[in-house]
């Protein structure tokens, strides 16, 4: 699969949704479910393609669920804990910028694995170690990255900010192939970015850093890629 550079996040933010489209488009009348997402799913029911036949939403917290808009289904599971209630359920399985929160990956992969049909496919955009940004996020304590993260960040406002430990959130595509392979997906399939917003206010850091960014791509250092596509077929 390609590499990418030049604005890695707008990149990977604003493409993912067209490549969901077409993953669900794949599967007459699909079930599809989204990972963690609570009362604010990513997409408008009216977004996904006529053909599905249900759009569900996980989370956690049955609070978080209950204040869905109509139209969505709901999954109420931790997705790193038991979710057997929902086995060979849904034809789709996916998520955003969820796993770095999750406090055992590879416990989330299996879930995902056993939610899904035979023939399902699962698709995440995750952010990667070992991204400088994300190195220093995972091991500094919240009291210092919070306020570091607001501080830096060219959005206007980042809330709430949870706890991230990036469990099996890697770059490197053969680390992250040969995990799901193991809980067996049979094809699995990883797309690299580069670059980070985290220094648009610093003009010579940010130079910098396109600089490298770039460089990283042309001579695929996926170990210091930012975010990744992983599409992973059951």
């Amino acid at each position: 699969m390609p590499i990418e550079h030049a604005k890695a996040w707008d990149t990977g933010m604003m493409g993912y949704g067209d490549e969901l489209k077409q993953i669900v488009q794949g599967y007459p009348s699909a079930d599809i479910l989204e990972l963690g997402a609570g009362r604010w799913p990513s997409f408008a029911l009216s977004e996904m393609p006529s053909t599905i036949h249900s759009y569900t939403v996980n989370d956690i917290s049955e609070h978080e669920l209950s204040l869905l808009p109509e139209g969505y289904e709901k999954a109420c599971f931790n997705v790193s804990g038991d979710a057997h209630a929902f086995r060979d359920t849904y034809d789709v399985v996916f998520s955003r910028f969820l796993a770095e929160h999750v406090p055992d990956g590879k416990a989330m992969h299996r879930n995902v694995y056993e939610v899904l049909r035979e023939g399902g496919v699962a698709f995440h955009l995750i952010p990667t170690l070992y991204a400088l940004p994300f190195v220093i996020n995972k091991l500094m304590p919240e009291r210092l990255t919070t306020p570091l993260l607001k501080l830096l960040s060219p959005r206007r406002a980042i809330s709430p900010k949870f706890p991230a430990p990036y469990s099996a959130c890697y770059g490197d595509p053969e680390r992250m192939k040969r995990m799901l392979h193991e809980i067996g997906y049979r094809h699995v399939e990883v797309r690299n970015f580069y670059g980070h917003f985290y220094y648009e206010k610093i003009p010579v850091l940010k130079q910098l850093h396109e600089r490298f960014s770039a460089l990283a791509a042309r001579r695929n250092w996926t170990l210091v890629s930012s975010y990744a596509y992983i599409r992973a077929f059951k």
